[in-house]
């Protein structure tokens, strides 16, 4: 996934700001997809230049003015072109800073790896945490979308995270036993 089809996918359930779209990410793809907000607007520039987003500036009295984005044709068939070329080959292709610390461990402090493992392990904990909660906010995410059928689409993203964390939590708990042999 590339930031700019995320932000596209955000801007085909409305117009938004900026700021509005920083926060549906943070709520939503930010699971699985980091960024910063700097890289959002940046983004957000970027597809204006390309039009595959329109922009208006909204005149407001007692607030600071507003840039308004709106999904155009062409970014709604870039979004498009992109879900439609997916390729689950690269998916595979990851970089993951975890797992090489494990595997060069040997040259490191082996109580540090433990407690950076437990860490991960309860980083784990609480990610699964959060995406229980955005699972409870599903009914009420898609009634304000007004696009029926979409929560099932968020659900299988959520699970995916479930999993995740869940086979993360069982690994670092089996690497820990394997470092008391």
């Amino acid at each position: 996934m590339s930031l700019k089809h995320g932000i596209l996918g955000l801007l085909e359930y409305g117009s938004m700001t900026g700021y509005d779209v920083m926060k549906l990410f943070s709520e939503s793809l930010n699971f699985f997809w980091n960024t910063q907000t700097s890289q959002i607007y940046r983004e957000l520039d970027t597809l204006e230049k390309k039009e595959w987003v329109t922009s208006e500036h909204v005149v407001q009295k007692d607030k600071p003015n507003k840039k308004v984005f709106t999904l155009a044709d062409d970014g709604r068939r870039e979004l498009i072109r992109w879900l439609d070329e997916h390729s689950a080959k690269n998916t595979m292709k990851m970089r993951d800073e975890m797992t090489m610390r494990v595997f060069l461990g040997s040259n490191g402090d082996k109580d540090i790896l433990k407690k950076e493992l437990i860490e991960y392990r309860q980083i784990n904990k609480e990610f699964s945490k959060r995406l229980k909660e955005a699972e409870g906010k599903l009914d009420y995410r898609e009634q304000l979308t007004g696009k029926k059928g979409e929560k099932i689409y968020w659900l299988m993203a959520i699970k995916r995270g479930y999993f995740t964390a869940k086979c993360n939590i069982q690994w670092v708990d089996e690497c820990l036993e394997l470092l008391e042999l």
